[in-house]
């Protein structure tokens, strides 16, 4: 999940250049940053512990340069443990991401032969067993010295290797991303490709049975197991730096909830045959799945809610991390549909390349174009948000649900209607993002924001949603937050109310709505402090966050209402809603 950049070409500040992009690429992971420069014969490196803020380098003018930003896997956050790592010789550095599973043995290998390491993490094996192949073949191309290494490496990873005696750069992957960039001044590579939209017009998306190499000439590709040249094949760059600015907001996350009205719109307009599509392969398929993870799990049993009462239709949901244990029920007729912001997740694409094993078809609702997940399938909707900087996902949430209601009123023949929802949702939103709106739900958050711990409820349609709004307020702002089927409430639940407790309680206008005002009262009696949300006021409320009447389209507006507060308390308590501790935005690690 850790970001990485590097960068060859005309001599540059290249070290305040990677700083930079690593800004765009802290999403990813932020417990410490490192950069490294060519100089000379000697490989600089400066790195440190913690967030990036408006730490600055002091690293000279070079023509090659890499950095990474990371998350803590392997070795706690130290700044031994930061990359990059520089292999014994001192010619030699790498950056990388993922996991290396079988790093204790070969970590033994080489101290068997007297290798000293300086940190405790699984990557700095792969700089010693790179410098090791450079040192015993120096005329030997580096490409070839990492592809014999990268094969002996076990689990997800994406590495870059620094050459400054030969002034390049050569990378390698299996399933993490890593995204080359062709510009003006030089070439660039990264872990996504918005650290790119500053330096590149081009782009090429590195796949798994590839190694690159990149010099100020140019960027060479091969087999990794061949070595044989394979011609690059690049296509444009499709973001801008203006897509990646705050545009005048004080946070990625608000900039992002407020986008949310945009998003749905572009979606009708441009996304109805790749929805339509989408409905006729679940029509011929025998036995769908959903799959997806974190806020994607929650859309997509918000989905399978979706089928059965507008198409009739039975969709099974699989968390991602787990649909390797059901697989066993897939056939070549199956169809499995992956949900994904960011197209990268770790455990999604195991999931589709263990259905892909069973000869199923694929298909994905997804943000990223050009992902792994994107061009592994046979069937795609592109959300069309944009790309999602803060760590967690608001409006890849909207749009994934949206897709969903599009695609099973297409399954039913009533895409119309299904469109004239959405666009009633995302009119409903923007009058819910108006001031006098965002007023009552901070007046929400300062009543809430000293509470320890927050329940959720809601039945039906709402109970996925419920589930996502406990995520949301327990991701940004600390407060133990849990959703609950509303009707299992005896069932254990209520034990755990007391006086001043909040619960949030989703009751929209449908045949749910009795019963979950009645499961309200209950709460309330035991002394909790009920915050309604839906499009009528009750009784049963304390509080009441009102939400417009979309008929099934209500998952679109009720998501906003506890990513506002989630984001609110986050400000209240002084924590950093795009930057939640402990977490990162693409999880590329199982």
């Amino acid at each position: 999940m850790c970001g990485i950049f590097g960068y060859v070409g005309q001599r540059a500040d290249v070290g305040s250049m990677v700083m930079r992009a690593l800004s765009m690429l802290e999403y990813r992971g932020y417990d410490s940053w490192g950069v490294a420069v060519g100089q000379g014969e000697r490989i600089e490196v400066e790195k440190e512990i913690g967030k990036i803020g408006g730490a600055t380098v002091t690293l000279p003018p070079s023509t090659l340069g890499f950095g990474h930003t990371r998350w803590a896997t392997h070795g706690s956050v130290t700044r031994e443990n930061a990359h990059p790592h520089v292999g014994p010789s001192g010619r030699v550095a790498i950056i990388h991401n993922g996991i290396v599973e079988n790093f204790r043995p070969l970590r033994d290998e080489l101290r068997a032969e007297g290798h000293v390491f300086a940190s405790e993490t699984d990557s700095e094996v792969i700089a010693h067993l790179v410098d090791r192949a450079v040192m015993a073949d120096p005329e030997r191309p580096l490409y070839a010295v990492l592809a014999s290494v990268f094969v002996r490496l076990r689990g997800l990873n994406a590495v870059i290797v620094l050459d400054q005696a030969r002034g390049e750069l050569v990378a390698a992957k299996s399933t993490s991303p890593l995204v080359i960039g062709a510009g003006r001044s030089g070439f660039t590579i990264a872990s996504d490709m918005t650290a790119l939209a500053a330096h590149a017009e081009r782009i090429l998306f590195l796949e798994d049975e590839h190694v690159v190499r990149l010099t100020a000439r140019g960027v060479e590709l091969y087999d990794r197991r061949t070595l044989r040249p394979i011609p690059p094949e690049f296509g444009p760059l499709t973001i801008t730096e203006g897509d990646i600015g705050l545009n005048g907001h004080p946070h990625f996350m608000s900039k992002e909830m407020a986008e949310q009205p945009v998003v749905l719109d572009r979606l009708l307009a441009e996304n109805g045959p790749a929805i339509k599509d989408m409905a006729r392969a679940i029509e011929r398929a025998y036995g769908t799945f959903l799959v997806g993870c974190g806020t994607a799990s929650y859309a997509a049993l918000t989905g399978s809610y979706l089928f059965s009462r507008i198409a009739a239709r039975h969709v099974n949901f699989v968390v991602g991390s787990e649909f390797r244990y059901h697989e066993h029920f897939l056939t070549p007729e199956s169809l499995v549909i992956a949900l994904s912001q960011s197209g990268e997740t770790a455990d999604v694409i195991d999931a589709m390349l263990a259905a892909k094993r069973r000869g199923a078809r694929l298909g994905a609702l997804v943000n990223a174009k050009r992902s792994t997940l994107d061009r592994m399938v046979d069937h795609r909707v592109h959300l069309l948000a944009g790309p999602e900087q803060c760590v967690l996902s608001t409006k890849a949430y909207t749009a994934k649900v949206a897709a969903l209601l599009l695609t099973a009123h297409a399954l039913a023949g009533t895409y119309d209607e299904g469109a004239r929802l959405v666009h009633l949702a995302a009119e409903g939103l923007r009058g819910m993002l108006t001031e006098p709106w965002k007023a009552r739900v901070r007046d929400v958050a300062a009543t809430i924001a000293p509470a320890p711990d927050l329940f959720v409820i809601g039945r039906g349609l709402a109970y996925p949603t419920a589930m996502e709004a406990a995520l949301k307020i327990k991701e940004v702002s600390y407060i133990h937050a849990e959703g609950f089927a509303g009707g299992e409430l005896k069932h254990g639940v209520i034990a755990l109310i007391q006086p001043g407790t909040p619960c949030v309680v989703y009751a929209p206008n449908d045949e749910t709505r009795d019963d979950i005002l009645s499961g309200a009262m209950e709460l309330r009696s035991r002394g909790g402090y009920i915050i309604g949300i839906g499009p009528e006021d009750d009784p049963a409320f304390d509080t009441h966050l009102p939400t417009p009447d979309v008929g099934n389209a209500a998952p679109l507006v009720s998501a906003l209402p506890a990513q506002m507060l989630g984001y609110e308390v986050a400000l209240l308590r002084g924590n950093d809603p795009d930057k939640p501790r402990n977490l990162a935005k693409s999880v590329t690690v199982k």
